[in-house]
């Protein structure tokens, strides 16, 4: 590349570090101007990298290490006498050498990093799969178990009739509620189901609202262990819920 000759030895210095003062003020100012200076700096720093890489790493290019050997021998003033930082290159280029592998360890740290992250959201991922795989091991428990009471609910005869299907079993307090064709609830409200205990006050089993085709759930909600119960109902509360059923049943079931 054509670069201007009274900056080819400032070009090369320059881009080991090893200009002061005024020397370098002049050539970052020119630097601002000629954009083929410019390109060959970047060539220059490319070069250091490469050799950079030769101490970490595979062998540079061997064009890389005599473009950089080539620009510093261009030294078109070597005879005349400067300060002595403009000969120290020898050293400089270890100096270089030792940014030139910092900044990769930068770069490697950076990505060391990123893959950290993407460790650590696999392992969020695994552990929320993990949680998922057991309630669902839970819920299959639920269903299955030898001493789960099933309770259907129902509503009118009217088609399509909502219906409800309560899965409970009362030595751990574990109820699966399954809804179907349930009409929309007004707002600010919503539908509570109960528990009807063998003896005392209904129990609060849990707030829904059916989706667009009627269906609803309540999954494993919190319920104290061991409350026989005579069956379950449903209500229609205020959206936050109640304590005590506030209103009629409208479905109501008997274990079967």
């Amino acid at each position: 590349m054509n670069v201007h000759e009274q900056f080819a030895e400032d070009l090369s210095l320059y881009a080991l570090g090893a200009l002061q003062g005024q020397e370098r003020e002049a050539i970052e100012k020119h630097l601002e101007e000629c954009s083929a200076c410019r390109q060959e700096l970047q060539k220059l720093h490319g070069d250091l990298a490469l050799l950079a890489f030769s101490t970490i790493g595979p062998r540079p290019p061997v064009r890389s290490r005599a473009r950089l050997m080539a620009a510093i021998a261009s030294d078109s003033r070597r005879a005349k006498p400067v300060k002595r930082t403009r000969w120290i290159w020898w050293n400089t280029l270890g100096w270089a050498t030792a940014v030139a592998a910092l900044m990769i360890g930068v770069l490697l740290r950076q990505q060391n990093s990123d893959l950290r992250r993407r460790v650590n959201e696999l392992e969020t991922s695994s552990s929320r799969q993990n949680q998922q795989l057991l309630e669902a091991k839970q819920l299959l428990a639920t269903l299955t178990a030898p001493d789960a009471i099933h309770f259907t609910l129902v509503a009118g005869n009217s088609p399509p009739q909502p219906q409800g299907r309560a899965i409970y079993v009362p030595r751990s307090g574990t109820l699966v509620f399954l809804a179907n064709n349930l009409p929309p609830i007004p707002p600010q409200k919503a539908y509570e189901l109960w528990l009807i205990p063998t003896t005392g006050a209904p129990v609060p089993a849990g707030l829904f609202k059916p989706d667009a085709h009627g269906a609803a759930a309540v999954i494993r909600p919190p319920l104290p262990a061991g409350v026989e119960a005579k069956t379950f109902a449903i209500t229609i509360e205020p959206e936050a819920g109640s304590s005590a059923p506030t209103s009629q049943p409208i479905m109501i079931g008997l274990g079967g």
